[in-house]
């Protein structure tokens, strides 16, 4: 039986890859905002942070879609019990 502690090596790379994706979201999109030289490092930890934010709200939609093509596309493959009823007739 896996214990807590020990995690599978694709456990581990989904985690790791979703960390990345959101320190390198938040980046990019503090890059894109107008946050100027002269300004404090409590203004730019904000809009870090509120990056950040927006990114993590992100990684969940991405995963949702990715969830419903695949149940959309593995239904295609399927034949529905309505048609297997139909064709015993």
């Amino acid at each position: 039986m896996k214990t807590a502690s020990k995690k599978s090596a694709a456990a581990k790379i989904v985690t790791c890859s979703i960390v990345a994706l959101v320190l390198v979201g938040a980046a990019a999109i503090m890059g894109v905002s107008e946050v100027s030289e002269k300004s404090s490092f409590l203004s730019k930890a904000f809009v870090f942070f509120i990056s950040a934010v927006i990114v993590v709200q992100v990684v969940p939609g991405i995963m949702l879609m990715g969830a419903m093509l695949k149940g959309v596309c593995s239904m295609a493959g399927k034949k529905s019990p309505v048609t297997v009823a139909a064709n015993r007739k």
